[in-house]
């Protein structure tokens, strides 16, 4: 056993036991049916059975000894484990009708299943098997008038079991409620508090043995569209499968090379440990792995360098797995330790969080006809970075690392930090909030950011940008928003991130359309949801902006389709706020496109009012 597990023995095994666990299971089945087959050899189980018979149990019974010797049962479910108990009861009255065994045979054969039921199984194992044993006992009484004290027998070992079960009842379930925090239920596998708990432990012992260290993060892709597509119970089947998969694959000598370690450290990622393999041989570990169709996993791995700590490593193993994951999974990346901890997220983002080292760059929202300023949205970047820099791994970063609320406060600070000045001529701002934010943070948190702020709820429009699964508690939230001023603008909407259903429920004023969608416009199929999404706006009563307008022609594509509003680097680039103040400054109302009316008007423009809405 490795030095940490005698510090908290409430941590369960890896999903395929120990050495220990291994011995117990094959050990104890091997000798059981070897103690059988003593038993039948010199005749004392079957003086009165014909010497063919009993030589040919003798045979079944060591080559089946030499089979469970072999296979890996410590693997099999423990309701297969206590199926085979029940089985061995049978046996020992079938070789009882068999060759008529004594009373002694009868309970020494009979006391080790039962005995095992108790001290490894629940009361109804136990009451089960006791009830397999009492019948079989009954029909081989009836079926052997003369054996008055193979009931007897039985019916010792029947105590015997119940004695053991009393007796370590105690210990057991104080062991398994203490275990429950380190084991994921659905899985079995240990949960991430364990893998924290275990890879130190493994780091450590490794620094004797001359061989590699690595942990990996393998992710199942698509797993929430799956968990969609096909329900949270086939989602839940799916992880007990792969778990399954992953149990099978790891060395059952905890000191030998390959898979040593499984923990389930995410909703869809499970943490390996894996000592004297190479890439490849992890690559091979992951393909063997039996998923259903259309379904793909990526793997990250990070090699120890025998001197970082084991959160480092798993913060390398976990960039590895991004990177994997940005090709589009079902690929194995490694993270080979070259510049691994710079320009990392998971390493950047607790100190970015704990400094608040976040500012905002402005990105203007103009009116396609006239080219005149609207808005801005606030984006988001780490204090100092560029402003065309990608920060969706930051987010990332945060969600992996449980700060992903405290980051989103900090980038909403940022925003509205001087925002009025850019909206002293009028206009919008929009920020990006999560669901979560909306639905658990309260309003009151949102109006005193624009007190501070100087802005008020009307100028400003809440973008939500992820999908919505709570529909009923985010519509809500959207009234009791709504009805204090704000806004809501529906984000990305075509590219999966938001749906038709989320669209009718919260009735969103503002409508922005995937730059996907608005790249493919050419196309009939995403000029016809472009319209339909234009209808909808303006059945509610709300406009539409087209993202990622690229060029002139993207805007004049826009305009045909009815989008009257837009968002991209042909309009206007990020800006930090001196940069965009001395740009509206400076504003000109020259127009992006051909088809722009003639009228200008003087100055940025409002977003039209909406209808106001019930509740």
């Amino acid at each position: 056993m490795l030095r940490n597990a005698a510090a908290h023995p409430a941590i369960p095994p890896s999903p395929a036991p120990q050495r220990a666990e291994r011995l117990l299971v094959r050990g104890g089945a091997a000798g059981w049916l070897l103690v059988m087959a003593a038993l039948v050899v010199p005749g004392t189980l079957g003086d009165q059975g014909a010497p063919a018979l009993r030589w040919s149990a003798v045979g079944v019974l060591v080559a089946a000894s030499a089979v469970a010797a072999a296979l890996p049962l410590e693997r099999v479910p423990r309701a297969a484990q206590a199926g085979a108990a029940w089985v061995a009861v049978l046996m020992v009255v079938g070789l009882q009708l068999g060759l008529r065994g004594a009373a002694p045979d009868i309970a020494l054969l009979t006391a080790p299943p039962l005995v095992w039921l108790a001290s490894r199984h629940d009361w109804s194992a136990l009451l089960a098997g006791i009830g397999i044993a009492a019948a079989t006992a009954i029909f081989a009484w009836l079926s052997i008038p003369a054996d008055t004290y193979g009931p007897i027998a039985v019916g010792a070992a029947i105590l015997l079991a119940l004695g053991v079960k009393v007796l370590t009842r105690q210990g057991a379930e104080t062991v398994r409620f203490s275990s429950l925090a380190f084991t994921d239920p659905v899985t079995n596998c240990p949960n991430r508090r364990a893998w924290e708990f275990e890879l130190p432990g493994r780091l450590q012992a490794a620094l004797g043995r001359d061989r590699t260290l690595a942990a990996a993060v393998l992710d199942l892709d698509r797993f929430t569209a799956y968990n969609e597509d096909w329900g949270h119970a086939a989602g839940d089947r799916l992880l007990t499968d792969v778990a399954t998969g992953l149990r099978f694959a790891q060395s059952a000598d905890p000191d030998a090379s390959g898979l040593g370690y499984i923990a389930r450290v995410g909703a869809d990622e499970f943490g390996l440990v894996l000592e004297g393999q190479s890439a490849a041989q992890a690559g091979a570990l992951v393909h063997r792995l039996d998923l259903p169709g259309g379904c793909t996993v990526s793997l990250g791995i990070a090699f120890w360098d025998r001197h970082e700590t084991a959160e480092d490593l798993t913060g390398r193993a976990l960039r590895a797995l991004a990177a994997a994951k940005r090709t589009g999974g079902g690929r194995v990346v490694v993270d080979d330790g070259a510049g691994a901890r710079v320009n990392s997220w998971l390493d950047a983002v607790p100190a970015i969080v704990a400094r608040s080292e976040v500012e905002s760059v402005y990105q203007p929202i103009r009116d396609l006809r006239s080219n005149r300023l609207v808005g801005y949205e606030a984006l988001a970047r780490p204090t100092g970075a560029p402003s065309d820099l990608e920060v969706d791994g930051m987010f990332t970063a945060a969600r992996r690392l449980g700060v992903s609320r405290e980051l989103e406060s900090i980038c909403q600070s940022a925003a509205l930090n001087g925002a009025h000045r850019l909206l002293a001529r009028g206009g919008s701002l929009f920020i990006n909030v999560s669901v979560g934010s909306l639905t658990e943070a309260g309003l009151g948190a949102m109006l005193e950011q624009l007190r501070a702020a100087h802005l008020r709820p009307a100028q400003v429009v809440l973008e939500v940008n992820e999908q919505v699964t709570r529909l009923d508690r985010f519509a809500q939230a959207c009234a009791l928003y709504r009805r204090a001023g704000f806004r809501f603008a529906m984000d990305d909407v075509g590219e999966g991130l938001s749906t038709i259903e989320a669209l009718a429920a919260v009735e969103p004023e503002i409508i922005k359309i995937a730059k996907s969608l608005v790249s493919s416009a050419d196309d009939p199929g995403s000029a016809a949801v472009i319209r339909g999404l234009v209808e909808t706006a303006r059945s509610l009563g709300g406009r539409i902006i087209a993202e990622g307008i690229e060029s002139a022609a993207d805007a004049a594509r826009m305009l045909n389709l009815g989008a009257t509003l837009g968002q991209g680097w042909a309009l206007g680039t990020p800006a930090r706020l001196g940069e965009a103040l001395v740009r509206a400054a400076a504003e000109r109302p020259e127009p992006v496109t051909a088809q722009a009316p003639a009228r200008q008007l003087a100055g940025p423009v409002r977003l039209a009012p909406v209808r106001p809405r019930a509740g």
